[in-house]
């Protein structure tokens, strides 16, 4: 059963080891609850629509888009849900794009276990998130 102030997650990405760490990492939170997992755009959008998550936790390539293009339709089809981008690599361009596409927040992968509690907290409470290694490597969002 969800608690009505529980922060409500949808989980983008195509690789299911991943959505697992993900979903494990978010349940050591009471305040937090997947409510679905989606493998590729099309079923994230339809996830979204249908579901209104707070939070949407996506891969930095979200089949067959990237994460920046996926934020930006995202925010084209209507869905108000804050967008954290999880990344395997550091690309300061990468990183830019995404929030200029509506992206929210950025982390990377290696710093899911220390992190994305936080982050995820932070978004919900409409701050933009920048990860300690990807901050260090592009600069701060100011």
């Amino acid at each position: 059963m969800t608690d009505s102030k529980s922060i409500r997650v949808l989980i983008a990405d195509d690789f299911k080891l991943l959505r697992d760490v993900i979903r494990l990492s978010l349940q050591r939170a009471a305040d937090m609850v997947v409510i679905d997992e989606a493998l590729d755009v099309t079923d994230a959008l339809e996830s979204a629509r249908a579901l209104r998550p707070d939070i949407i936790i996506m891969n930095d390539y979200l089949p067959p888009i990237d994460s920046a293009n996926a934020s930006a339709l995202f925010r084209e089809q209507g869905v108000n849900a804050a967008i954290l981008v999880i990344s395997m690599q550091i690309d300061p361009a990468q990183i830019q794009h995404s929030f200029l596409s509506g992206a929210n927040g950025f982390m990377i992968k290696d710093e899911i276990d220390e992190n994305l509690v936080d982050a995820v907290r932070r978004i919900h409470q409409g701050e933009r998130y920048l990860s300690p290694t990807a901050k260090d490597a592009s600069g701060s969002l100011e």
